[in-house]
């Protein structure tokens, strides 16, 4: 209704392109000053049991490359080329005996991650990945795990430097990374290196810096959808009470550009003013604490 008081009218004749409008206006009201969430982040990438095995690669030619852990439960590795990871273990002999075959062939670096199965039928639980095969390839971030999160093995986590959390499917209504992520352990201070972001959502934090993090991020406020007449709607409109103010002349600029250009022109100057003030009074009142690598 508000939006047609401004055009002097007593309804509006396109629901569908109010509602259209509407939500335009929404994402562009909201960026003026986003609303911030906090997620927190249980970082405890599992321990590799397979001993003295970094990130660097292995070159596999004629030469048998064969890595051994015990208790293991699951494995990860990353390929490229031709060729085929043995699983094995051993049995009340002493003898190894094939559990598994992983046979890959692929151009590029591929994961690979899968459970190992029988374990826990075998003594004394010592399990190994025998790297086979006739053409040379390479291995990296090869590991074995004690241990899982769940029985989906797309729940096996890579053995990587840094270990990956795509915030956006954590939670439902993110729009983007607010500030740098923050270490409960080193009293909330924020992260200032060590840590990166790939396509402004995906968190990479070192595997060796375990602990629980608070990931502050910038909800994305809920689309305003069509309950019936728009004039008559009384949803509640997911911005801060200033913000809302803010809509009618922002829909109203877009509602009659085509047929009343200079109206339009009117209103938009009217939010373009308005939305000025609030940027400039917007205040950040949190402390910024950022830790350096030696502890002060």
């Amino acid at each position: 209704m508000s939006v047609a008081q401004l055009g002097f009218e007593d309804s509006l004749e396109y629901e569908d392109g109010f509602i259209l409008a509407a939500n335009r206006a929404l994402l562009q009201v909201n960026a003026l000053r986003p609303a911030t969430r906090s997620y927190t982040l249980a970082h405890v990438p599992p321990e590799n049991l397979i001993k003295g095995v970094g990130h660097a690669p292995f070159f596999k030619t004629n030469k048998e490359l064969v890595f051994e852990a015990t208790d293991a439960v699951a494995y990860y590795f990353e390929a490229c080329g031709n060729g085929c990871i043995a699983i094995e273990t051993k049995d009340e002999s002493g003898e190894w005996r094939r559990i598994g075959n992983i046979p890959f062939s692929t151009t590029g670096m591929t994961a690979y991650r899968g459970f190992i199965k029988d374990v826990t039928e075998l003594v004394p639980g010592t399990v190994r990945l025998r790297a086979e095969g006739q053409y040379a390839y390479t291995l990296q971030n090869v590991a074995m795990y004690g241990y899982v999160f769940s029985d989906d093995e797309a729940d096996i986590r890579a053995f990587n430097s840094h270990t990956a959390y795509d915030i956006s499917t954590l939670v439902p209504d993110f729009m983007s990374l607010a500030t740098p992520p923050i270490r409960a352990e080193d009293g909330f201070a924020y992260l200032n290196q060590g840590y990166d972001v790939e396509n402004g959502r995906v968190l990479l934090l070192p595997r060796e810096e375990k602990g629980i993090y608070k990931i502050v991020y910038n909800h994305k406020p809920r689309a305003i959808s069509d309950e019936g007449l728009a004039a008559s709607d009384d949803t509640v409109i997911d911005l801060d009470e200033d913000l809302c103010a803010l809509l009618p002349l922002l829909v109203a600029s877009y509602i009659w550009a085509d047929d009343e250009a200079e109206k339009a022109q009117y209103y938009l100057t009217l939010y373009r003013e308005r939305a000025s003030e609030i940027v400039a009074a917007a205040k950040n009142p949190s402390p910024v604490t950022i830790k350096s690598v030696n502890g002060w």
